[in-house]
């Protein structure tokens, strides 16, 4: 089978420094020539009973502080995987002895049939060769995991927590978006800083560990952060604009609903849901 880059499911190109310290690629089916191989490297090979029935592949662990995936190989089911098949996982500059773990889930049909892991160290500038060897494993629930306390769930596998598999107590992992966090913290929440992920309606960017619109910080409750600026509109407020004010749009002066302008209701009184009568 020909040799396939593939990228992280749902990650598209807004990984955050997604493998600046790991993965880079994956290759189904990629021969090992010593004489061509460069740069560190996994070179990993399957090994599984033949009364398994496996046609996809879900691969995930860790090297040092870092995650592997999850990945899935190939990106579509095309046919039945054989025995003794292999990927290739491509490094950038690592430590010597630095221990990689990686976890390999055979699916049929997307239930996983299998489960195997497999542990090495790395060389650096050298690939090395690892063999995992796959038994057969029920269906799982692919959003929670048991006996994952500092992990998150990732396709019904326990997964460390990291920037792009972030979470812990076996929930499901979250994705943190680099727009508003910069890191996944110790208790399984994308943060910026030591707070939580930045609201993207208050805010731009995590900035150096600081929520942040334009130049100043982020905007304070109804308002919204509309390029550069903190404005009132009806995405940020649910009372009535004041000018550039949210306000509750309860008062005979200031009625309104749905981040709107406020009207005066002149002789009337401000109705429930902001409306004059």
């Amino acid at each position: 089978m020909s040799g396939r880059l593939l990228k992280a499911r749902g990650n598209g190109g807004r990984a955050h420094r997604l493998w600046s310290v790991v993965l880079l690629g994956l290759l189904l089916g990629a021969c090992r020539d010593a004489s061509k191989a460069s740069g560190t490297a996994l070179f990993v090979t399957i090994d599984f009973p033949t009364t398994l029935f496996i046609d996809q592949l879900v691969v995930s662990g860790s090297v040092g502080e870092s995650g592997i995936g999850p990945y899935v190989l190939p990106g579509q089911p095309e046919r039945l995987l054989t025995n003794g098949e292999t990927f290739r996982i491509l490094l950038p500059p690592v430590e010597n002895e630095t221990p990689a773990e990686v976890n390999v889930e055979g699916l049929h049909e997307g239930a996983r049939v299998a489960l195997g892991t497999g542990s090495v160290q790395i060389r650096k500038g050298y690939e090395v060769e690892l063999t995992v060897r796959m038994e057969s494993a029920p269906p799982v629930d692919p959003t929670f995991c048991v006996d994952c306390p500092s992990g998150c769930c990732m396709n019904g596998y326990c997964t460390r927590s990291t920037f792009q598999t972030c979470g812990t107590g076996g929930i499901s992992c979250t994705s943190c978006n680099p727009a508003t966090a910069n890191a996944c913290s110790e208790d399984g929440f994308c943060a910026c800083g030591s707070a939580p992920a930045c609201d993207p309606i208050a805010s731009d960017r995590c900035d150096k560990g600081k929520c942040r619109c334009g130049g100043k910080d982020a905007c304070p409750s109804g308002l919204q952060c509309v390029g550069g600026q903190c404005q009132c509109t009806p995405e940020s407020c649910s009372g009535c604009c004041d000018g550039n004010t949210c306000v509750p749009g309860n008062q005979r002066e200031k009625c309104g609903s749905g981040g709107q302008g406020c009207r005066s209701c002149g002789f009337f009184q401000c109705k429930a849901g902001g409306t004059c009568g």
